[in-house]
């Protein structure tokens, strides 16, 4: 009688054995995540760090061109409003009608019209035949 009591046991001491090997495992799985985890917060912490940095650098020199961007905007504007055009500085009549066509395509692309019109070359009419 004595020798199921004694296989009951070593069968008992084996199951305890396993499942204390497996809890001891998971608890390692569970602390090798953390550590990961952890270890990747701080490198995304270090980077965040590095853009922050960037970033406000950047902001700190839009903020000193800033001002020059806004007078040239308006100093190319003011040229282009102020400065009569001569005569002789016009562009040829060949090359409006090109950009016309442009521009209409561009609108009724713009607008979704698929058909539109082929534009017609102009003749120079100042050329020397």
């Amino acid at each position: 009688m004595q020798v199921p009591v004694i296989a009951y046991i070593v069968a008992g001491c084996v199951v305890a054995g396993v499942l204390g090997g497996w809890t001891v495992r998971d608890w390692k799985a569970d602390a090798d995540a953390l550590a990961a985890v952890r270890k990747t917060e701080r490198i995304q912490a270090q980077m965040q760090a590095k853009i922050d940095a960037k970033a406000t650098e950047f902001e700190a020199f839009r903020a000193t061109i800033e001002p020059a961007r806004v007078e040239s905007r308006n100093t190319i504007r003011e040229i282009f409003r102020d400065v009569p055009v001569r005569a002789d500085c016009a562009p040829p009549a060949g090359a409006v009608s090109l950009l016309d066509g442009l521009v209409a395509r561009a609108n009724s692309a713009a607008s979704g019209q698929s058909g539109v019109t082929m534009s017609t070359p102009v003749e120079d009419t100042d050329a020397v035949r």
